[in-house]
């Protein structure tokens, strides 16, 4: 049941709606006829800015609708007007408005139509909803604004523009009234369909009202209420009430119910939970489902009804029916409950079905993947079992729990197939390679990916691969590795050079040589060969290492050194697939070409190593020579005794880096022992004096520093006369400098003296600037130059004629000042500079303790 009735032995009273209004509507009213006519049916509509009658609707019995406007409750003026006249009576009178309030619109019915108004204007044709009526208190007004009409046959709903859908109830209807979602019907027996109208109560002011509650039922009439759940479309109470229903409350969120013998049924909802429970009594599941549904209950609370009406079903031995129910519940019911039920062997065509649903629905597990393909097995069923790997639709199951299954049984073909159609290129390539051994049928596979695909299953199956067709493994691994840097190398043409280059070629795939070159661990002669072609299709061009992205920078590193360590350890290509040298050479011969021609893609720290660990002096030198570290190169050749080479290098290098001749200096000096030793310390100290690069002492200490030492006075006699002629020859110089400042110095300070001490007599006899005769008033200077005093005007105090030296004179004063004070600037200069002696000699000269002054504490 949906409501719970009480009744009580006292009958109850209805209080009425607006009775001050109708009682002022009743008073203004103007008769719409001569004839009295009973008043049938009233309603009002409300102001929703002062919560006072705006329009007030009344309906006779002769047929006649009354419209009155205006604000009755404060005696203010108010209009009326027959909206319209029926040929029968007005039954019913109902007012809706729309959200904004600027339309008001009038249902009413008659015996015989129901009628819709538009009260908002002046227009007062009615649109007729359709040629039927309903009687008194057989409609209302819902909450969407819908007229619901109660007739015999049926409950019509009705709105502005027409009928809509209607509910099947035939039944004699006497009142129709609502609570919430349900509809509360009173139907009678067809006697008491006739009610008499009770003309024997006045009112106050002598006039004959009548409306819906006026109805006189014989007392001991019986009248059946029922309670219709619209929402769930079912009958929640049907009862008899005793002497007729004569009046029907909802207050306080329950129903009452006056009875004509003095009786007040009380009626009040149950919660949804006890109409559940009720429905589950009595095995009801499919209503309890649709009432679960409909009072907004969760997904996972209406699968716990599917579940119940399935234990019902299976309890029942109905286990297909139940299957059915169960499968209602995926997604919120654990499936192990289900599955366990179903694990007979009589039952596993429900359980297929069943872990069927499961995939479709994207909840199946690796475990139920295993399952269903076993059910398949041990149900022989290859129909199935084929439909299901072969199907075209997209089930959503482990593709890789299938593959698994069938490949563990033991079914190639359809694994293969699976992992053909799903795009698991891994799998397909683990069966061809590590099941099937078709290592030729796996590459050519491979041969159809993208580079990246193809870059990533090479990494995987690549050793594998490489153990059986070395040949084509390795051209394979070569052409991938190509063309994946070739589009690299397009991303980054265009998308510029900076970050933007860089992001965009990182999105491009390529076969990183660092993670393959573990693939040739057994063969390193296939190693030297994928080298080789990468590098000379690659990286041998000009410019080719240009612009390269950071990772393929690192595989160019990676990979010269690789394969110079290939060659110090004596390692060859096979012919077949490296180019066809021009002649023969020999590993060492190879490494050698290969420093020489790797420019900066070398990792010069890794390959000095591998050179010095393998004794291999050639490539050391080459990579000197590439590093352009000539002073190691040279220490080099030293080391090794090699002249010939060490001859070469001064020759080549000796006018750009004199330095040299100095470590050259001392080995010729320590080796006496060489053929032409005497014309090489020659040219040694040569160069030497003529840049000047030692001192005569540090040349001497070289010369005889050492106990090896085989140079001879005569060898070097030559040098030193010329280095004590050059050395008398700057003291010469030096003392005739230094006397020519003395002089300057004593003679500048005679005239500072006599300027002080001495007067000065002026001869001048003519302007210095106008070079007029002088006459009074004139202006003399300590410089000898005479001036008008008109003649200078506002110059001030300094002779115009020498302004411009004497202010040279104190910039450069002002200069050695400030430069005095930066003694940052002095000590920086100390530091870098070749002879420190000269910067302190020539700070010096700039007298700049001449600027400093004494601080008190």
């Amino acid at each position: 049941m949906a409501l719970a009735a009480a009744s009580a032995s006292e009958p109850a009273t209805t209080a009425t709606t607006g009775p001050e209004i109708l009682r002022a509507a009743v008073i203004a009213l103007r008769a719409p006829s001569s004839k009295p006519l009973p008043l049938v049916s009233t309603n009002t509509s409300e102001d929703k800015h002062d919560f006072c009658a705006a329009q007030i609707a009344l309906g006779f019995a002769g047929g006649h609708i009354v419209l009155i406007r205006g604000n009755i409750a404060k005696s203010k003026s108010t209009k009326q007007r027959t909206l319209h006249v029926a040929p029968e009576p007005v039954t019913n009178l109902h007012f809706i408005a729309d959200d904004t309030g600027t339309s008001t619109t009038l249902f009413a019915t008659t015996t015989a139509q129901t009628l819709a108004f538009d009260t908002s204007g002046s227009k007062s044709d009615p649109s007729i909803l359709e040629e039927r009526g309903c009687g008194i208190g057989c409609s209302l007004v819902n909450d969407e604004d819908e007229l619901i009409v109660a007739r015999d046959e049926a409950i019509y709903v009705y709105t502005t523009e027409g009928r809509g859908p209607c509910f099947a109830f035939d039944a004699p209807k006497v009142l129709l009234r609502r609570f919430r979602h349900y509809l509360l019907l009173a139907t009678a027996a067809p006697s008491t369909m006739a009610p008499t109208m009770d003309r024997s109560r006045d009112d106050d002011d002598g006039l004959h009202l009548d409306s819906a509650d006026s109805r006189v039922y014989s007392y001991n009439d019986a009248t059946t209420f029922t309670i219709l759940d619209t929402k769930n479309k079912l009958v929640a109470y049907t009862g008899v009430v005793a002497g007729g229903v004569r009046g029907v409350a909802t207050e306080w969120g329950s129903v009452f119910v006056l009875g004509g013998h003095g009786t007040l049924d009380h009626f009040s909802e149950k919660d949804l939970l006890e109409k559940l429970d009720i429905l589950y009594r009595q095995n009801l599941y499919p209503l309890a489902v649709k009432m679960a549904q409909n009072g907004n209950y969760d997904l996972a609370s209406v699968a716990g009804i599917y579940k119940k009406y399935g234990d019902w079903l299976y309890s029942k031995d109905d286990f297909d029916t139940a299957m059915s129910q169960y499968m209602q519940t995926i997604g919120y019911v654990e499936p192990s409950y289900i599955i366990r039920k179903y694990l007979d062997a009589q039952r596993l065509i429900s359980l297929a079905s069943y872990l069927q649903e499961l995939h479709t629905a994207g909840m199946a597990t690796s475990d139920h993947t295993t399952l269903l393909l076993n059910c398949y097995t041990k149900l022989r069923d290859e129909e199935r079992l084929n439909q299901f790997i072969h199907t075209q639709e997209d089930y959503q199951f482990d593709v890789d729990t299938a593959i698994h299954v069938c490949r563990q049984a033991g079914f190639y073909d359809q694994a293969l197939y699976l992992a053909d159609k799903f795009a698991k290129t891994g799998m397909y390539l683990k069966l061809k390679v590590e099941d099937q051994d078709d290592i030729k049928a796996a590459l050519e596979y491979m041969h159809k990916l993208g580079d990246s695909d193809a870059s990533i299953y090479l990494a995987e199956f690549g050793r594998r691969c490489l153990a059986s067709l070395p040949r084509e493994t390795t051209e394979l691994l070569v052409e991938v590795c190509i063309s994946g840097m070739n589009a690299r190398a397009g991303a980054a043409d265009k998308s510029g050079g900076g970050d933007a280059r860089r992001v965009s070629v990182a999105a491009v795939p390529m076969l990183s040589m660092r993670r393959i070159q573990h693939l040739f661990a057994d063969q390193p002669a296939w190693l030297a060969a994928f080298l080789e072609q990468v590098i000379a299709r690659r990286w041998q061009q000009p410019a080719s290492t240009v612009g390269l992205s950071e990772d393929e920078e690192n595989d160019v590193k990676s990979a010269w050194n690789t394969l110079l360590e290939l060659y110090l350890c004596g390692v060859e290509s096979p012919v077949a697939v490296s180019p066809q040298p021009t002649k023969k050479q020999a590993p060492k011969e190879r490494a050698l070409d290969l420093l020489r021609n790797s420019n900066a893609s070398i990792d010069w720290d890794r390959a000095y190593i591998l050179c010095a660990s393998n004794g291999f002096t050639e490539g050391i030198a080459a990579l000197y020579e590439q590093r352009g570290d000539v002073t190691a190169l040279l220490e080099l050749f030293i080391e090794h005794d090699d002249v010939q080479n060490m001859q070469s290098l001064l020759d080549k290098h000796g006018g750009e880096q004199p330095d040299l001749f100095i470590k050259a200096l001392h080995y010729f000096a320590r080796n006496p022992q060489l053929g032409d030793n005497e014309r090489l310390l020659s040219e040694c100290l040569a160069t030497i004096e003529k840049h000047n690069l030692m001192s005569p002492l540090r040349v001497l200490q070289a010369l005889g520093g050492s106990d090896r030492s085989g140079v001879t006075l005569g060898m070097v006699r030559g040098y030193i006369m010329r280095q004590i002629e050059a050395s008398t020859k700057r003291i010469q110089d030096n003392e005739k400098t230094i006397s020519s400042y003395a002089d300057k110095y004593t003679a500048h300070h005679d005239n500072m003296d006599a300027l002080k001490t001495k007067p000065v007599v002026f001869q001048s006899t003519k302007c210095t600037s106008c070079m007029a005769p002088l006459d009074l008033p004139s202006v003399h200077f300590l410089c000898k130059h005479s001036y008008h005093q008109r003649c200078l005007g506002d110059i001030g105090d300094s002779c115009p004629k020498c302004q411009v030296e004497n202010q040279a004179l104190e910039d450069q004063r002002r200069r050695q000042e400030l430069a005095a004070r930066q003694h940052d600037a002095f000590f920086n200069k100390l530091q870098t500079a070749d002879d420190g002696f000269e910067v302190v000699a020539s700070w010096f000269s700039k007298n700049p303790f001449a600027f400093t002054r004494l601080v008190d504490q």
